[in-house]
């Protein structure tokens, strides 16, 4: 099979048997290490594929299985055998219902590793919003950012107020602010719109996860845990409203969120993992 299309190949092992897929939204410049630094510790035997995101405004309606679906069809077509489904942060609620569809298409069951899982609540909106105008300081003007900050806060308040909503709203009150921006920094009027396109579809992304229940993935993942008081397990531990989070096993390493996926004992673990479900496999 050619290159996937709504897959990014992070790792190639030169075999079209077995694929270990990975559920994140990666972008350029993020502070955050993600599955790139982590693929060379695991020694996989097998490629490696993350997802890349599709292109949404976070105020169009797209059901869950619309937004799955691309990705299970291009899994399928491809006549791989799914080892493992790894997700980090937001991208955990996509890794652990990806696993479920996977498993009910059978015959095969994988493997479910998530890092720092997050399940999408106003306050997670709230905070990955915050990193994205944190991400722009050298394009805003601080009464700009000030103004964006002031208005999530505002929106956040709302009672009633969901996950998804809060996401597209916050879309719309940044695409003529982070527009006007780009356009004073000097960047061609289309790439300026794919960069403002990009973090609609982060918002869709953060929407669309909302709606999704990964807990039955979860219950049989292997959970990787950073020391952030704010981030994954730890969070929704402590989070009011926040049902317990039940999982098959927890690994726990000191280090911060950001630096989890490139964290050479994080990759001993997990490859240590995979190899053991390419041994056990039926």
């Amino acid at each position: 099979m050619s290159n996937p299309a709504v897959w990014s190949v992070v790792h190639d092992a030169g075999t079209d048997t077995d694929v270990v897929l990975a559920a994140d939204f990666p972008v350029t410049g993020r502070n955050e290490g993600g599955f790139v630094d982590l693929a060379p510790g695991l020694n996989l035997d097998c490629a490696l594929w993350q997802t890349v995101a599709p292109v949404r405004d976070p105020a169009a309606t797209t059901s869950g299985d619309d937004y799955l679906e691309p990705w299970l069809a291009e899994v399928a077509a491809s006549g791989r055998t799914v080892r493992a489904v790894l997700g980090y942060c937001v991208g955990s609620v996509f890794a652990g219902v990806l696993a479920e569809k996977i498993a009910a298409r059978g015959p095969h069951a994988p493997r479910v590793v998530v890092f720092d899982p997050e399940m999408v609540d106003v306050p997670t909106v709230h905070l990955q919003f915050g990193r994205v105008v944190g991400n722009m300081t050298s394009v805003l003007t601080a009464d700009e950012a000030t103004g964006l900050s002031a208005t999530a806060e505002r929106l956040a308040a709302r009672p009633g107020i969901g996950p998804a909503e809060f996401a597209a709203d916050l879309y719309a009150v940044f695409t003529p602010v982070g527009t006007a921006a780009l356009g004073r920094a000097g960047l061609d009027e289309d790439y300026a719109g794919e960069l403002v396109t990009l973090v609609g579809s982060f918002m869709a992304y953060l929407g669309v996860a909302a709606g999704l229940d990964p807990r039955p993935g979860w219950a049989r993942a292997t959970v990787i845990t950073s020391g952030s008081p704010r981030s994954g397990l730890n969070r929704m531990r402590t989070a009011p409203g926040v049902a317990p989070i039940e999982v098959a096993d927890e690994r726990r390493f000191e280090v911060e969120h950001r630096d989890l996926l490139r964290t050479p004992s994080v990759a001993e673990t997990v490859a240590g993992l995979l190899a053991t479900s390419s041994r056990t496999r039926p």
